[in-house]
C-alpha cells in the first residue's frame, strides 16, 4: 500500500508538471482562479468548497499538500499586467446558482510565508524582510468614514490600504478582507492584487507559500450561513524556470522528513534519538545509548512525516520526577508560560495560560526527570473586548443629545438615536478594542417652533374697535385679517411667532359705509362641472338668483351684496354637465381575416358597451362595441368564423355495376373521411368506396358488383297435378 500511495504522488507530479510547463511558457496570456462553490447550494449549514478555474486542465486535479493535506494552487509573479514583482492571479469566481445574489465573500489569512530556495531545493521560513501582499476589499464603513472626516479615519483608512502582509512571523496588517459581494443569480468574478517585495530591494528568487481560507459573513438567525472553506495553499513562482517551479511543488506534494528528536515507548520505558534528514520512503533504525533509558527503534518517513516505530526496545532504570517550574511555550509566534507542578515521570499535565497579552494551554510529559516538548499546545492574543452597553452623548452646533447603545463587538458600528425632547438627533459609534469611538455622521437640534392656533383677534383704531378670526398657522406665517360686520369694519395683518400672534401690523377700522355691489360676471363649479352667469348692479342686502343655461353645462346660483361685494347665499350652487347622446339602433359588422360578420345592436347610453352575436350561417361569432358621445368604437374581443363540417349519419348505400345491383351499411362518420364498404350478401357480392363529405356521402367509387355463378338445374320431374306451383330454389333467394 505504501509503494500505490507513493506510486500515485509521482503520477501526480508528472501530470503537474506537463500542466505548469504550459502554463509558464504562456504565463503572460493565462488566467486562472479559485473557483468558489457549496456543497449543498445556497442554504444555511453548506461548506464553501474551491478549485481551480482558468486556461488549465487543473480542474478537481489539484495537487495536495503532503505535509497539511490543503490544495495547492500555482501563481506567477511577473505576468503582463503586474509586471515584474506582481500579479492579479489567482482570481476568484463563483457560477449560477453556489450563492445566492447579494452575498460577501472574504478571504481569511493563515500561517506564515515559506520560502523553496532553488539553491538547497528545500522548503523553509521565508528570508527575513520579504513579504508577500495581498490588498483585499476595505469596509465599505472605513471608506464612508474617511471620505467624510480624513482626519479621524486615516489610521483605519491606511490599516486597511496597506494590504494583508504574510512574511516569515505571520501575518500583519488585516487577517481577513472583502473579496467581492454576488451578483444576480450568486455569481462574481474578482481578481486581487498580489505583490511580493523585501526590504533590501529585491526578493530572492524561488517559489513562495501563503495559505488563505475563505469565509462569508453572512448570518442566519445569528448564526453563519456557510461553514468557511478548508485552507489551501498558493505557490507563487518568483524567478524560477519551469523545471524549479515543478521540483518546489514536489518537494510539498512528496516532502521529505525532516531532522529532529524521535521518541518511542515500550511498558513505562521512553527512548529518544535524533535522525537527520530522509526522503520519503526510507526506513531507518535508530539507538538511544543515553541513559536512563537506553533502545532501538526502526522509523519510516512517509510524505513528510515519520511513522509509528516498529522493532522497538526500550528500557530503563525507574526514572526520576520531574521538579516544580514554569513552562513556556510558542505558537504562531505568541508566547504563553504556566507553573508545573512537581510530577513523577511518565505522567504528563495540561498547562493554561490567563494572563494576557496572549492566553492559551499546552500539555508536557514528564520523562525520567525532564519536561518534554509542549504538545497539543495553544498560544494566541484573544480578539478584542467586546464595548460595553451604555449611555452615549455627542454635541452639535451647541445642542446636545444622548442615547443608549447596546453591547458592540469590536471593530462594528451601531447607530445611536435620541427620540426624546426637547432635542432629538442620531450619531454613529464605532467599538474599538472595548472602548467607543467619537461619534461621526452625527445631527441634533432643537424642535421646531409652535404653530400658532385658530382664535379670534381684535385691533382698534382712533377708538373703533374690529375683529376676525385667524386660522391655525405655522411659526413664521402671516395672516390678513378683515373684519366686514358693523358697526366698524377694517383689516390688519397678524404674524405667528413660536405659537403666539403678534400686535395687529397695517392695522385699519373705522365705522362701516355700505357700498352698492357692481354688476359683473361669475362663476361657480360643482364636482368638477363650470358654470358661469352675469349679475346686475344691486344695493347692499340685495340678494340676486342667476341661471347657466348655455351648454354644455347648466345651473344656478345666489348672490349677497355686502358693502360693494358679492358673496354667495342661500342653497349651495348647483352646475351639471348635460348627459352625452346615446348611440342609436343599428346593424354593424366586423372582419376577422377576410370573414365578416354582423349583428344589429339597440340603442345605448354613451360609455358603455354591448356585445353583438352573428348566429346565422354561413359565418357566426361575437364582438365588443362601446358607446362614446353617440358613436359605436371599433369592434373589440371579436370571432367570426364558418361552422365546422358536418358528419355523416349511418345509412345503407348501394352501388350498380353492369346491371347488377349491391348494397351495404355505412357506420356514422366525420366529414372527410373515405369508407370501403363490403356486399358479402348473396345474390350478389361487390365492393365500392365512399367519402363524406359535410354531412353528405359521395358516388361510389372503384365499384365492383357480380352476380353468383350459375349453377345447373336438376332432371325435371312429372308433374303431379294439373298445375305446376312456383316454388324457390333452395340455392336462390330473393332478388333486392
Amino acid at each position: 500500500m505504501f509503494a500505490c500511495a507513493v506510486f500515485a504522488r509521482l503520477l501526480r507530479v508528472s501530470l503537474l508538471g506537463l500542466l505548469l510547463a504550459g502554463l509558464v511558457g504562456g504565463a503572460w496570456a493565462q488566467h486562472f482562479d479559485v473557483e468558489l462553490r457549496t456543497d449543498k447550494g445556497p442554504v444555511a449549514g453548506s461548506r464553501i468548497e474551491t478549485d481551480f478555474y482558468g486556461d488549465l486542465g487543473l480542474a478537481g486535479q489539484l495537487p495536495i499538500d503532503g505535509l497539511t493535506g490543503y490544495r495547492l494552487f500555482p501563481a506567477y509573479f511577473g505576468d503582463f499586467p503586474g509586471g515584474k514583482y506582481a500579479t492579479a492571479n489567482p482570481g476568484f469566481q463563483a457560477f449560477t446558482g453556489w450563492f445566492a445574489p447579494g452575498e460577501q465573500l472574504h478571504f481569511r489569512a493563515l500561517g506564515r510565508l515559506q520560502h523553496w530556495s532553488p539553491a538547497s531545493g528545500k522548503w523553509g521560513a521565508a528570508p527575513a524582510g520579504v513579504k508577500i501582499t495581498l490588498f483585499g476589499g476595505i469596509p465599505p464603513e472605513v471608506v464612508l468614514g474617511y471620505s467624510t472626516n480624513p482626519a479621524q479615519w486615516a489610521d483605519q483608512y491606511a490599516y486597511y490600504a496597506a494590504g494583508t502582509r504574510f512574511d516569515s512571523q505571520g501575518i500583519a496588517g488585516p487577517l481577513t478582507a472583502l473579496i467581492d459581494e454576488t451578483k444576480t443569480g450568486g455569481t462574481f468574478h474578482s481578481h486581487l492584487d498580489w505583490k511580493i517585495s523585501a526590504s533590501s530591494g529585491t526578493p530572492p528568487v524561488g517559489a513562495y507559500l501563503v495559505t488563505l481560507e475563505l469565509w462569508s459573513p453572512v448570518l442566519i438567525a445569528g448564526q453563519p450561513k456557510y461553514l468557511a472553506s478548508q485552507p489551501f495553499h498558493v505557490i507563487f513562482e518568483a524567478g524560477i524556470n519551469t523545471q524549479q517551479m515543478q521540483q518546489a511543488f514536489a518537494a510539498r506534494i512528496n516532502p521529505p522528513c525532516a531532522g529532529q528528536t524521535l521518541t518511542w515507548s515500550v511498558g513505562e520505558a521512553s527512548c529518544l534519538a535524533t535522525v537527520e534528514e530522509a526522503a520519503s520512503g526510507a526506513t531507518i533504525t535508530l539507538e538511544d545509548a543515553v541513559a536512563p533509558a537506553t533502545g532501538s527503534a526502526r522509523f519510516s518517513c512517509s510524505s513528510g512525516r515519520w511513522g509509528s516505530p516498529s522493532q522497538a526496545s526500550c528500557s530503563l532504570p525507574p526514572p526520576p520526577a520531574c521538579s516544580a517550574q514554569t513552562l513556556s511555550w510558542t505558537v504562531d509566534g505568541q508566547s504563553c508560560s504556566a507553573a508545573a507542578q512537581r510530577t513523577e515521570s511518565g505522567q504528563s499535565v495540561l498547562l493554561s495560560d490567563s494572563l494576557a497579552p496572549a492566553v492559551g494551554e499546552a500539555r508536557f510529559s514528564c520523562q525520567a526527570g525532564q519536561w518534554s516538548a509542549p504538545s497539543q499546545s495553544r498560544c494566541a492574543v484573544p480578539p478584542p473586548p467586546v464595548c460595553a452597553a451604555q449611555q452615549l452623548s455627542w454635541s452639535v452646533g451647541g445642542v446636545s443629545c444622548t442615547g443608549a447603545a447596546g453591547a458592540t463587538n469590536s471593530g462594528s458600528s451601531v447607530q445611536v438615536e435620541d427620540r426624546q425632547a426637547p432635542t432629538t438627533g442620531a450619531a454613529r459609534f464605532e467599538c474599538r478594542s472595548g472602548q467607543w469611538s467619537a461619534p461621526s455622521a452625527a445631527s441634533c437640534a432643537l424642535p421646531p417652533p409652535a404653530a400658532c392656533t385658530a382664535q379670534s383677534l381684535s385691533w382698534t383704531v382712533d377708538g373703533h374697535s374690529c375683529s376676525a378670526s385667524a386660522a391655525a398657522a405655522p411659526s413664521g406665517a402671516e395672516q390678513q385679517l378683515f373684519d366686514q360686520t358693523g358697526p366698524s369694519v377694517g383689516d390688519a395683518s397678524f404674524s405667528c411667532q413660536d405659537g403666539r400672534w403678534s400686535a395687529p401690523l397695517r392695522a385699519r377700522c373705522a365705522p362701516q359705509v355700505l357700498a352698492a355691489c357692481p354688476a359683473q360676471a361669475v362663476s361657480w363649479t360643482e364636482a368638477g362641472a363650470s358654470c358661469s352667469a352675469h349679475l346686475l348692479a344691486a344695493a347692499s342686502g340685495a340678494t340676486q338668483t342667476v341661471l347657466n343655461s348655455v351648454a354644455p353645462t347648466t345651473g344656478q346660483a345666489s348672490y349677497l351684496c355686502s358693502d360693494g361685494r358679492w358673496s354667495a347665499a342661500g342653497t349651495a350652487p348647483r352646475c351639471s354637465e348635460a348627459p352625452p347622446p346615446a348611440c342609436p339602433s343599428r346593424l354593424l359588422s366586423w372582419d376577422l381575416g377576410g370573414l365578416v360578420c354582423s349583428a344589429v345592436l339597440p340603442e345605448t347610453a354613451s360609455g358603455s358597451s354591448r356585445v353583438a352575436v352573428d348566429s346565422q350561417e354561413p359565418l357566426t361569432g361575437s364582438a365588443r362595441f362601446a358607446c362614446q358621445q353617440g358613436q359605436w368604437s371599433g369592434a373589440s374581443d371579436a370571432s367570426c368564423q364558418a361552422p365546422a363540417p358536418k358528419p355523416c349519419a349511418a345509412q345503407a348505400l348501394s352501388w350498380v355495376q353492369a346491371g347488377e345491383r349491391c348494397e351495404a351499411t355505412a357506420p356514422a362518420s366525420p366529414s372527410g373521411s373515405q369508407l370501403q364498404l363490403l356486399d358479402g350478401l348473396l345474390p350478389n357480392t361487390g365492393s365500392a368506396s365512399f367519402r363524406c363529405t359535410d354531412g353528405r356521402w359521395s358516388e361510389a367509387a372503384e365499384a365492383l358488383c357480380q352476380p353468383p355463378p350459375v349453377k345447373p338445374l336438376p332432371p325435371a320431374r312429372a308433374p303431379t297435378s294439373p298445375w305446376t306451383p312456383s316454388v324457390q330454389l333452395p340455392w336462390e333467394r330473393p332478388r333486392r
